[in-house]
């Protein structure tokens, strides 16, 4: 079973994510802001991370860094998935090389789960139905 952990700190956001995720097989573990996640990670390493950008504590560019800095992290693939303006090639968070970037406004359930299935080679598992 292949574990995604979930970096955000709005309880709304998780809720929207997690069932549907757990629902098409994925174990799901959450940290609510980014010193969570770090300590998270070196713990349990997931296969892939949703990660917010802005954050209490430690936002996700200084989580993304952390995660690419680190030989026995950078294979975790990493989505962000932020209303925070990120499109400027300049930007920070682009500079850390996520696998890929949504507007959390732009991003259902279904297509969050298409994107995961899809950067982990997974084509076995159902669809997540649109919520």
């Amino acid at each position: 079973m292949k574990t995604i952990m979930i970096v955000e700190d709005d309880p709304v956001i998780v809720q929207v994510y997690r069932g549907p995720l757990e629902r098409q097989g994925f174990a799901v573990t959450v940290a609510e802001d980014g010193l969570v996640a770090m300590k998270t990670i070196l713990q349990s390493v997931p296969d892939l991370v949703v990660l917010d950008v802005m954050m209490p504590k430690v936002d996700g560019t200084y989580v993304l860094k952390f995660i690419r800095s680190r030989p026995e992290l950078k294979h975790i693939k990493v989505i962000v998935l932020s209303n925070a303006s990120i499109a400027d090639a300049g930007s920070p968070v682009l500079a850390q090389n996520p696998d890929f970037v949504f507007l959390k406004s732009l991003c259902t359930p279904k297509l969050l789960a298409a994107k995961i299935n899809e950067i982990l080679g997974i084509t076995d598992l159902p669809t997540v139905p649109e919520s």
